[in-house]
């Protein structure tokens, strides 16, 4: 049987589809090495993660403006880099549906628990939970990198663009991503 098939079954309605947003939490865990008992701060992060990790586009931005960091890119007043309009209604799409998708991550991870698959502990603050990936329960070849591989590289040029990403708070990755880029956002 081909191992793509499965995943080009999940991609039907990637915007919808529960079972990549399980894949991408778990490669996510797993590149940060949130694994066995080191804990990725605040799962209120991933929903934001995920929908830049399957996103080529997000990442191929997110890359970009990182390499005219050091170039005399347009700054606001603010001090905040000016995306062209149409990569700024991405960036927006892609934050307004990190919020929308808060709770369907957290059920999942919820379910995953259940399964043995992840930890989660309460983190530091009243809304943090923490998660953590644990590796004996894991299928050896779960991460499959061919089957992966876009998504392997992804998190890879994200982990290079935003540094700590584990244990960032959530305040902090959300001005990194957005506020930084111009996205004007509410709070979480």
């Amino acid at each position: 049987m081909d191992k793509n098939l499965n995943k080009k079954r999940l991609m039907y309605l990637a915007g919808e589809d529960y079972y990549l947003f399980t894949y991408s939490a778990l490669i996510i865990l797993r590149a940060l090495k949130c694994k066995d008992g080191k804990y990725f701060k605040d799962y209120r992060k991933l929903p934001f993660l995920i929908e830049i990790l399957n996103d080529e586009n997000l990442v191929f931005i997110l890359k970009l403006r990182e390499s005219v960091e050091d170039l005399n890119s347009p700054v606001e007043r603010t001090g905040k880099k000016v995306l062209n309009p149409v990569d700024k209604d991405y960036f927006f799409r892609s934050y307004s549906n990190g919020i929308a998708r808060r709770s369907e991550i957290l059920k999942i991870l919820f379910t995953l628990e259940k399964l043995n698959y992840i930890s989660l502990k309460r983190g530091d603050k009243d809304l943090e939970i923490d998660v953590s990936l644990n590796s004996s329960a894991i299928p050896r070849d779960f991460f499959n990198t061919k089957i992966f591989s876009r998504e392997l590289e992804n998190m890879e040029k994200i982990k290079s663009i935003i540094k700590r990403l584990g244990s960032l708070t959530l305040v902090t990755m959300i001005d990194r991503i957005y506020e930084k880029n111009g996205i004007k956002t509410w709070g979480i």
